[in-house]
């Protein structure tokens, strides 16, 4: 039974990240603005475990209204992103901390992996808890 809890924690934890992400990439794509960034520098995060850390990228990039943002990215990377790379990031005009790199992977495919497993390890937890299926030994 506590399998079954687990999967459906995950499970949930997928869903509300993957239509938070959803929603964010809709957002930046309906009323966002592109710009050409380069990477300033990157942070590291050693995280948890024994597989190494990530970096997170920090941009620098120029708005329409001639602004210089400088503002770390909320999707890290490992191997680093070599600074002073040349990118495309789309970004938020009323708020141009609020930026990503424009990738449609990012932006739309990701989030959507993201809800579909979600609820695809829903249904397969239920399934288990209600004792339909019988892949978890007990």
């Amino acid at each position: 039974m506590n399998a079954e809890l687990v999967i459906l924690a995950i499970s949930l934890v997928l869903i509300v990240v993957g239509v938070l992400l959803w929603q964010k990439g809709n957002h930046l794509l309906a009323t966002g603005k592109k710009a050409k960034a380069i990477i300033f520098k990157n942070n590291y995060n050693a995280g948890v475990g024994r597989g190494g850390g990530t970096y997170y990228p920090v941009v620098r990039f120029l708005t329409d209204k001639q602004e210089w943002i400088t503002q770390e990215l909320s999707v890290g990377y490992n191997p680093a992103i070599e600074e002073g790379t040349e990118l495309e990031v789309i970004y938020d005009p009323h708020d141009p901390t609020t930026v990503e790199i424009n990738s449609s992977f990012q932006l739309e495919v990701l989030p959507r992996l993201l809800f579909v497993l979600g609820v695809c390890g829903l249904v397969f937890g239920f399934l288990e808890l209600l004792e339909i299926t019988q892949f978890i030994a007990d």
